[in-house]
């Protein structure tokens, strides 16, 4: 449960740090259009997963949930460096569990 927690709480932070607490969740929440793509450029979709991932652990299974909040960052022209920097100060550690990327590498 808590990485759970760890996960939900870090993803909700960087949309936060990134769009404004406002704007955050109803960004990292948008859906697409039916017969839309999920993101325009899936080599950013993998960076900012890897970035995530390096920053605060592995998303592992539970995770995979917020492929359309880390999409939607791509989609709005969120750079990965942008994101590198808002997860800095959202996770200051990775978690020392079995779900860190230091254990299990890459979920992208």
């Amino acid at each position: 449960m808590a990485h759970r927690s760890h996960v939900d709480s870090s993803v909700e932070l960087i949309g936060s740090l990134l769009f404004g607490s406002e704007d955050g969740p109803r960004v990292l929440k948008a859906v697409r259009a039916p017969g839309e793509p999920l993101v325009d450029d899936w080599s950013c979709l993998k960076s900012i997963v890897r970035t995530f991932e390096a920053r605060c652990g592995s998303l592992a299974q539970y995770g995979m949930k917020h492929m359309r909040s880390f999409a939607n960052m791509c989609n709005a022209g969120i750079l990965p460096e942008a994101v590198s920097k808002v997860a800095a100060q959202a996770c200051s550690s990775i978690p020392s569990n079995p779900w860190s990327s230091i254990h299990k590498g890459f979920s992208a």
